[in-house]
C-alpha cells in the first residue's frame, strides 16, 4: 500500500517539476510559479485534514453522501459569501490584477456573468461538476476510505493534462509521460489492480515456480465450484 502511495507522489512530483524545469516562456514568473505550488501544497494539507475528518463523521453517523454534499455546499456558500464582503474592501495592491486592486470584486463578477454567456455557462458547469465530484468522492470515502479517494483523485490530473494539451494551453513535455506512468502504476499498486495476475503470471510462466498453497487454493476454488455446478446439471 505504501509503495503505491509513494509512487503516486513521485509521479505527481515528476509532472510538476518537469513543467517548471522545461518552461521556456520567459514571460512567466518562476518565483510566482513556485509560490503558487507552495500554496497548493498548503491547501492539500488542509484538504487532507478535511478528508480524514469527513471519513470519521461519515463512519460515525448515518448520513447519505448526497445529504453530506448538500450540507457542505450550504456551509461553504454562507462562509464564502460572508468573506466576499471584507474582500471587496481590502486593497491588495500589486497582488491584485483587478482595475480597482481589490482582493475580490463580487459585484464585477456578477456583472460579467450577466454580460457574457460563456462565463455563465462555465460557472454553471463548474457548479454541477463539483457537486457530482463531491458526491462521488464522499461515496468512495464511505464505502472504502479517504485514502483511496485521494489516490483515485490524483488520476484526475491526467484528464486535465490531456485537455490542456488539446486546447493548446500548455506545451507538451515528454518527461511528464514518465510521471503519469509512475502515477498509474502507483494507483494500480495501491488498489491491487492486476498486480496479483501479473505476479502469478511471472511466477508460473517466467520463473516456472508453483504458486503458494493458499493462492493455488484460491485459484482452484472457482473451478471446483464450476465443476460441481456442471455435475448437478448433468444429474
Amino acid at each position: 500500500m505504501w509503495i503505491g502511495i509513494v509512487s503516486v507522489i513521485v509521479g505527481l512530483a515528476v509532472v510538476g517539476v518537469s513543467d517548471i524545469i522545461f518552461n521556456t516562456d520567459k514571460n512567466k514568473d518562476t518565483n510566482g510559479i513556485i509560490a503558487g505550488d507552495l500554496l497548493i501544497i498548503m491547501a492539500q494539507i488542509i484538504v487532507a485534514v478535511q478528508m480524514v475528518y469527513e471519513e470519521r463523521v461519515i463512519n460515525r453517523f448515518t448520513i447519505h453522501p448526497l445529504e453530506a454534499v448538500g450540507w457542505e455546499g450550504i456551509f461553504g456558500f454562507v462562509l464564502l459569501g460572508l468573506l466576499l464582503i471584507p474582500f471587496f474592501h481590502i486593497d491588495a495592491g500589486a497582488f491584485s490584477e483587478l482595475p480597482t486592486h481589490k482582493l475580490d470584486d463580487a459585484i464585477d463578477a456578477f456583472h460579467q456573468l450577466g454580460q457574457n454567456w460563456q462565463i455563465l455557462t462555465a460557472t454553471l458547469g463548474n457548479i454541477f461538476s463539483i457537486a457530482f465530484f463531491n458526491f462521488a468522492g464522499i461515496s468512495v470515502t464511505r464505502e472504502i476510505s479517504a485514502t483511496t479517494r485521494m489516490v483515485l483523485d490524483s488520476v484526475r490530473t491526467i484528464i486535465i493534462w490531456v485537455a490542456a494539451l488539446a486546447l493548446d494551453w500548455q506545451k507538451f513535455i515528454p518527461l511528464q509521460i514518465l510521471g503519469f506512468v509512475v502515477l498509474i502504476i502507483g494507483m494500480m499498486l495501491y488498489n491491487d489492480i492486476g498486480i496479483q495476475f501479473i505476479r502469478r503470471t511471472i511466477m508460473t510462466r517466467v520463473l516456472r515456480r508453483p504458486l503458494p498453497p493458499d493462492e493455488d487454493q484460491e485459484r482452484l476454488i472457482p473451478e471446483d465450484n464450476a465443476n460441481r455446478r456442471g455435475g448437478n446439471i448433468q444429474d
